[in-house]
């Protein structure tokens, strides 16, 4: 197996399991999730049957359409999406071994969800626009170390 390289900032190919759109079934909270996305969207809401709705949605990218038409439940743009995000990516790796093999795959590279949709929270637009010249938030990038140097931790200790 070849080293992961310093930095990886697209999620794609070979690094493709990052992404929120992978298909990668997981249940959280009693509920099945064929992806990530469909997980993060379905908890914007407290309303179950929307829950239930997006959890079934046939793709990601219709999870996320159906996610932007929910009630929002308290404090979501505060706090709440970055706490339910980082529940979302542990459970999608940490209920399967391979998948935390995966992500510890990625060794010390620095996790940047490059992207050309202009989202600046989650991670980092290379569009070329002037909204964008910035760098983003890249929190997305971000969780996935923190969750990554949690599992490496945990890791070692079990040896």
């Amino acid at each position: 197996m070849t080293s992961a390289p310093a930095v990886i900032d697209q999620f794609r190919g070979r690094w493709a399991f990052l992404s929120n759109f992978h298909p990668a079934p997981f249940v959280l909270g009693s509920i099945e999730y064929p992806t990530s996305e469909h997980a993060f969207n379905a908890l914007k809401t407290t309303d179950i049957d929307a829950r239930l709705s997006i959890a079934t949605a046939s793709t990601p990218r219709e999870a996320k359409r159906l996610g932007r038409m929910v009630r929002l439940r308290p404090n979501w743009d505060e706090r709440v999406r970055f706490d339910a995000m980082k529940a979302v990516l542990r459970a999608k790796f940490t209920c399967h071994p391979g998948r935390v093999e995966a992500l510890l795959s990625t060794g010390d590279a620095l996790l940047i969800e490059g992207n050309t949709w202009h989202d600046q929270t989650w991670g980092d637009c290379r569009c070329g626009g002037a909204a964008c010249a910035e760098p983003g938030a890249n929190h997305l990038g971000r969780l996935l170390m923190e969750l990554r140097t949690e599992l490496r931790a945990s890791a070692s200790e079990n040896r």
